[in-house]
């Protein structure tokens, strides 16, 4: 088949080759961007918080008179533990994804530093030796604390206890290329104190990791065995594959069967925390889907709309070809490659609009530059789909018998 019958033919109808070049270049444009946008949600949701989500459980509590102590909080961790169905229990100041927690400078050298001196910023929990089998956390290197490491102090302030526990986020951050065992580092908090790390754990994300892609805010963790005081507590509860409902209940009865005096918050899941944590990302993942699929579905109507209506407009010149002795196959080509051809230049067009778009949504919005890979499936995609629409209408006019196509005005 000639291209230039082809070419020639475009030149006749330049009004639908244009619109045709012109939504192919949008859809390319647009979905190639959204689909960028959509995976770095699907990945943002996707990522490992380092605990186990389906059994942890957040209860939180105001006692109504006098402030937790040392014996009180043993008292409590005591009888939570004690409850059917739980594996272990620790008192913490924050928990992964909650939106708020103690955040802290760290610096590998003594001294109060600014935060562009500093080699990170980290959230710390508050957490002692049950943390790691309470939350279900992987400790990948060194040893969880012993009880002789806990103090009682306060949240962000000294003074901090001589040991600490990273994630292995931080602990590469921190010492790229070798072990953080034994390495010491220093604390905005109390910047005169070295703190040695005696363990790194595989994952342990932030109260702020919803919403950001910045390892720096989403990864960077800290655990220190520290117990703070005052009215309000927190504990972080770990139950047996199954049994949450039902333990839930019997944790909350046996605090209040040590001290009635106190105000519960509200049983929070952590799988629940975590959906709440990311539901805007997967409500805005699937709204541009849903405008992903649109734009396509339009793109493909109004290519199969076009080539209809010129296998209507070339009724005559079916027949005429069909005729002369061109196959059902010849007819049926002529319009794909015209329709391949379009998509096309529509498609290189598409590519120039969707960097430009691409560029434009990283400086306003900080979207992330859009990998080749994409770009070229996003373009495979709209070839193929653009082919498709054409498909029905080609194989149409390639089944338009001769007689009929002869008597077309």
């Amino acid at each position: 088949m000639q291209i230039a019958p082809i070419l020639a033919a475009l030149k006749r109808s330049k009004t639908g080759a244009v619109l045709v070049v012109l939504q192919v270049a949008l859809t390319l444009a647009i979905t190639s961007n959204i689909l960028s946008i959509v995976q770095a949600r699907v990945a943002l949701v996707m990522r490992s918080t380092g605990v186990d989500t389906e059994n942890v459980f957040a209860l939180g509590f105001r006692l109504d008179a006098g402030a937790i102590t040392r014996a009180s909080r043993d008292a409590d961790l005591a009888a939570v533990r004690a409850v059917p169905g739980v594996v272990d229990a620790v008192a913490a100041n924050s928990y992964p994804l909650r939106g708020t927690g103690w955040v802290d400078g760290v610096s590998l050298t003594p001294g109060v530093k600014s935060i562009q001196e500093q080699n990170a910023s980290a959230a710390f929990y508050a957490m002692d030796e049950h943390a790691i089998p309470a939350l279900g956390l992987a400790l990948v290197e060194g040893s969880n604390f012993n009880g002789n490491d806990s103090l009682e102090g306060n949240f962000n302030a000294g003074p901090m206890p001589n040991v600490a526990i990273l994630s292995e986020a931080l602990a590469r951050h921190l010492f790229p290329g070798a072990s953080a065992l034994g390495k010491v580092l220093y604390v905005s908090s109390d910047a005169s104190r070295p703190v040695s790390v005696v363990g790194v754990v595989k994952a342990l994300q932030t109260p702020m990791a919803a919403g950001t892609i910045d390892p720096a805010i989403s990864d960077y963790s800290v655990m220190v065995p520290i117990h703070g005081g005052g009215s309000l507590g927190l504990y972080l509860v770990r139950v047996q594959s199954g049994r949450m409902d039902i333990t839930m209940g019997k944790v909350r009865q046996a605090l209040s069967a040590v001290e009635p005096a106190r105000s519960f918050g509200k049983l929070k899941p952590f799988a629940d925390v975590r959906d709440a944590a990311y539901r805007k990302d997967r409500s805005l993942a699937i709204a541009l889907s849903v405008v992903c699929l649109v734009l396509v579905l339009v793109t493909v109507l109004g290519i199969v709309g076009l080539t209809s209506f010129w296998v209507s407009r070339r009724k005559r010149q079916i027949g005429v070809r069909r005729a002369l002795g061109a196959t059902g196959g010849a007819i049926a080509r002529y319009f794909l490659l015209e329709n391949a051809l379009l998509c096309t230049f529509g498609v290189l067009l598409g590519v120039v609009v969707a960097e430009a778009l691409n560029a434009w949504l990283a400086t306003h919005y900080g979207v992330s530059h859009l990998p080749a890979w994409q770009l070229l499936a996003s373009i495979v995609i709209v070839l193929l789909i653009g082919q498709l629409a054409a498909a029905t209408p080609a194989w149409r006019a390639s089944r338009l018998p001769p007689t009929e196509a002869l008597r077309a005005v």
